[in-house]
C-alpha cells in the first residue's frame, strides 16, 4: 500500500502505514520546526528489513523493531535519520568512513532534543544518552 501524508509517501502494509501516519503526526503536533525539516528534505518512508536512510532516494527505509516501538521513538527516529540527510544532502557534512561519528552524534542529540521536547520517558534518553558513548553504526548486522 501507499498513502501520502503532507508530501510525504508511505509505502508498506496497512499497519506500517498507520503507525508511520500516527508518528508524522505527533511530529507535525509537538514541533513544527521538525515537521518542516522532515517534509522539506523527506520524500518517502518505506517498511523495509532493516532502518537507515537512503541518501540519495531521500527515503527512509525502516525496520519492523524500528516501526513498532513507541510512537515517541518512532517520530524520535524519523528525525534522527532526516537530519542525516540535511547533513549530507543540504549541509555537505558527507555520510563517509570519517565523518560517521560525528555525523551519528549530531543526528542523536536532535533526537534527544526532540524526546526532550515532547516529555519522553527517561528510559529514551537515558539509553540514547549511553549510545552517544558508542559506535552503533559499526554493527555488521542490523536487526532494527
Amino acid at each position: 500500500m501507499i498513502k501520502k501524508y503532507d508530501g510525504i509517501l508511505i509505502i508498506g502494509p496497512k499497519e506500517f502505514i498507520k503507525q508511520t501516519t500516527k508518528a508524522l503526526e505527533l511530529i507535525k503536533k509537538k514541533s513544527k520546526r521538525d515537521f518542516t525539516k522532515i517534509t522539506n528534505y523527506l520524500k518517502s518512508i518505506k517498511y523495509s528489513k532493516s532502518s537507515g536512510m537512503d541518501l540519495e532516494k531521500s527515503q527512509f527505509n525502516v525496520g519492523k523493531k524500528s516501526a513498532f516501538q513507541s510512537i515517541e521513538w518512532y517520530a524520535s527516529i524519523i528525525i534522527h535519520d532526516t537530519h542525516h540527510y540535511f547533513l549530507h544532502n543540504v549541509k555537505g557534512f558527507l555520510w563517509k568512513k570519517e565523518n560517521y561519528e560525528k555525523h551519528e552524534k549530531l543526528c542523536l542529540k536532535e533526537q534527544i532534543r526532540f524526546l526532550k521536547k515532547i516529555k519522553a520517558q527517561r528510559n529514551m534518553l537515558d539509553y540514547l544518552n549511553s549510545v552517544l558513548k558508542t559506535k552503533y553504526w559499526e554493527i555488521k548486522k542490523r536487526e532494527w
